[in-house]
């Protein structure tokens, strides 16, 4: 009986050394666990952070874009509008050029016939210039 009563007693303290190396396994597993929870937690927190600053620059290049491309309107407006000018005042100036040849012409005693073949000016137009210029000579 007494063997018997020593096995029981052995069984027991195995079995409560199991348990306790079970406990230990358990426990060092949380611990484990805990630590890579930390480690992802703080991986976590700085994408977070990098999320938010890329998401500002990005805001920062949007509103950069945007701010770029009303100037660039604005570029072009300007741009179309000193285009015309240009054509206006060339289209003056070869007008001018034309009167100022007539007038050169007219000077040299050119009549009123050669000034509207030469110059592609109306009748009127060119007797007007011949009568102001002629005036000149006379006076």
């Amino acid at each position: 009986m007494n063997e018997v009563l020593m096995t029981i007693s052995n069984l027991e303290v195995n079995s409560w050394e199991w348990s306790s190396w079970a406990l230990i396994g358990c426990l060092l597993v949380l611990a484990i666990n805990m630590s890579v929870f930390h480690l992802y937690s703080k991986k976590m927190k700085r994408e977070n952070d990098e999320v938010r600053k890329l998401q500002k620059d990005l805001r920062a290049l949007i509103t950069a874009s945007v701010g770029m491309g009303q100037r660039m309107l604005e570029v072009e407006r300007r741009h179309r509008r000193l285009a015309e000018r240009q054509d206006q005042l060339d289209i003056y100036e070869s007008a001018n050029q034309s009167y100022e040849h007539a007038i050169k012409m007219s000077q040299n005693g050119s009549d009123v016939n050669e000034l509207i073949n030469i110059c592609g000016m109306s009748k009127t137009e060119a007797e007007l210039i011949n009568m102001i210029h002629s005036l000149d000579k006379t006076a």
